[in-house]
C-alpha cells in the first residue's frame, strides 16, 4: 500500500526532499540549456542576417559609382572580420551548495516547524480528544452516579415506605393490642366494680344488720334493769349537743372531755365545748364527770395535768369520777413512744393520786386488750388504789348488767361507740356504771 507523505517518518521525508531537489536542478539545468541553445541560435542567426544586409548596399553603390564615372578605382581591400576575440559564455546556474545546504536547512526547519505545529495541533486535538472523552466520560460516570443515586433514592423511598407501612402494621396491631387490653381491662373492671357493689351491697346489708343488732342491744341495754346507770361520753367531735333530749331518752350520766396535752408539742389545750357541755348537762339533770387526754412523758407532767383538770372544773358541779385517758403512744409520733409499760403506769398513778389530792374521784381508762394480763398497763396495781373504767364493744351485751367478762375489777364498762341518743348528732360512746 502506498503511503501518503504525512505518514512517513523524519528519514524517509529527508530521501524524498533530496530527490525532489537533485530533480528541481536538473530541470533548471534543462531549462538553461535550452535557454543558451536558443541564445546562440539567434545569435548566430542574426550574425548572418547582418553580414547579408550588410553586403548588398555596398555592391549597389559600387555599380552606381562606376556607372557615374568611368574612372577606374583601386580595388578596396577586403577585410574579412575577425571574431576570434568574441566569446560567447554560457552561464548556467548552477546551485550554491551552501545555499542549497542553508535552503535545505530551513526547509528542514520548515518541515520541522511544520511537523512540530502538525505534532502540536495532533497533541492538542489528542488532548482536545481525550478531554472529550474524559469530559464524556465524566458525564457519563455523572448520569451514572445519577442514575445510581435515583435508583438509591426510589430504594431508600421503597424501604421507607416498606417500613412505614410496616410501622404502619405493627402501630395497627398495638393498637388493637391495646384496644384488646383495654376491653379486657374494662370487662376486669366492670366485673371489679359489679363484684365490689356486690360485696358493698353485702357489707352493708351486713352493715345493717349489725346496726339494727347493735340498736337492739342498745335498746336492750336501755331497758335494762333501772338500777344501771347509762354513760355517755362526748368531746368537741359530737358538735353541739341538746342535753334536754339526751336526759329526756334516760341517759343518767355524761363523762365531757375537758382537755388534752398535744402529743407532738406538749401543749395542754382544753376542749372547745367543755364548758358548754358540763354547764348544760348538770342543768339537765345528769351526773357530770371529766376525763382528760394525757401524753404526759413523767410523773411532773402528770401531776401538772391534774392540777390543770382540777382547776378548770373548779366551777362546775362534778358528781361523776374525773378520768385518765392515754392512747396512742406506740406510734412513732408520739412524745410517749419511747416509754416503758412500768413508765406509763407510775405517770397514771401519778395522775390519778394528784386528782384524789384535789378531791375529786379519781379513775383508770384503757381497753380491755390492754388490761389483760397487764399486757400494756399494771392494772393489777392501779385497780388496788382506783375505779377501772374498761372499754370493750362485745356482741353478747347478756352480761350488761352484771359487768363484761374480765377477771379484773370494772367500775364502768363502755360497751359500744355507736350508740344513738336524741340530741346528739352523731354516734356516741355508751357505757354502763356499777358504783
Amino acid at each position: 500500500m502506498k503511503k501518503k507523505y504525512d505518514d512517513l517518518d523524519y528519514r524517509e521525508k529527508v530521501a524524498i526532499g533530496a530527490k525532489r531537489r537533485k530533480f528541481r536542478a536538473i530541470k533548471r539545468r534543462l531549462f538553461i540549456g535550452g535557454s543558451v541553445v536558443g541564445v546562440l541560435f539567434i545569435g548566430f542567426g542574426s550574425f548572418a542576417l547582418a553580414k547579408k544586409l550588410t553586403e548588398e548596399p555596398e555592391e549597389q553603390e559600387v555599380a552606381v559609382v562606376e556607372q557615374q564615372e568611368t574612372v577606374a578605382l583601386a580595388e578596396p581591400e577586403t577585410v574579412e572580420d575577425d571574431f576570434s576575440d568574441v566569446k560567447i559564455e554560457v552561464v548556467i546556474n548552477e546551485p550554491d551548495p551552501e545555499e542549497e545546504a542553508k535552503k535545505a536547512e530551513e526547509e528542514q526547519k520548515a518541515e520541522e516547524a511544520r511537523k512540530a505545529e502538525e505534532a502540536k495541533k495532533a497533541e492538542e486535538a489528542k488532548k482536545a480528544e481525550e478531554a472529550k472523552k474524559a469530559e464524556e466520560a465524566k458525564k457519563a460516570e455523572e448520569a451514572k452516579k445519577a442514575e445510581e443515586a435515583k435508583k438509591a433514592e426510589e430504594a431508600k423511598k421503597a424501604e421507607e415506605l416498606k417500613k412505614a407501612e410496616e410501622a404502619k402494621k405493627i402501630e395497627e396491631a398495638k393498637k388493637a393490642e391495646e384496644e384488646k387490653k383495654a376491653e379486657e381491662a374494662k370487662k376486669e373492671e366492670e366485673a371489679k366494680k359489679a363484684e365490689e357493689a356486690k360485696l358493698l351491697e353485702e357489707q352493708k346489708l351486713k352493715e345493717e344488720e349489725a346496726k339494727k343488732a347493735e340498736e337492739a342491744k342498745a335498746a336492750e341495754a336501755n331497758q335494762a334493769d333501772d338500777n344501771l346507770k347509762k354513760v355517755i361520753d362526748v368531746s368537741v367531735f359530737q358538735g353541739s349537743i341538746d342535753w334536754a333530749q339526751v336526759a329526756a331518752s334516760g341517759v343518767d350520766c355524761a363523762m365531757i372531755r375537758v382537755g388534752i396535752r398535744k402529743s407532738t408539742t406538749g401543749e395542754i389545750l382544753a376542749d372547745a365545748n367543755a364548758k358548754y357541755n358540763m354547764q348544760e348537762a348538770a342543768k339537765n339533770g345528769l351526773k357530770v364527770g371529766v376525763y382528760f387526754f394525757s401524753t404526759a412523758c413523767n410523773q411532773d407532767e402528770a401531776i401538772e395535768e391534774a392540777n390543770w383538770v382540777a382547776d378548770y372544773i373548779s366551777g362546775y358541779s362534778i358528781s361523776m369520777p374525773v378520768a385518765f385517758n392515754c392512747e396512742n403512744y406506740e406510734k412513732a409520733s408520739s412524745r410517749q413512744f419511747n416509754l416503758t409499760k412500768d413508765e406509763r403506769s407510775n405517770i397514771a398513778m401519778a395522775f390519778l393520786g394528784q386528782v384524789q389530792s384535789r378531791g375529786y374521784t379519781p379513775m383508770f381508762y384503757a381497753n380491755r386488750y390492754e388490761m389483760l394480763n397487764d399486757s400494756k398497763w399494771n392494772v393489777s396495781q392501779i385497780q388496788q388504789s382506783y375505779m377501772v373504767w374498761m372499754a370493750w364493744y362485745s356482741k353478747d351485751l347478756s352480761t350488761l348488767a352484771t359487768g363484761p367478762n374480765y377477771s379484773g375489777k370494772c367500775s364502768m364498762w363502755q360497751y359500744t361507740d355507736k350508740a344513738t341518743v336524741p340530741g346528739v348528732g352523731k354516734g356516741v360512746d355508751m357505757s354502763v356504771a356499777y358504783f
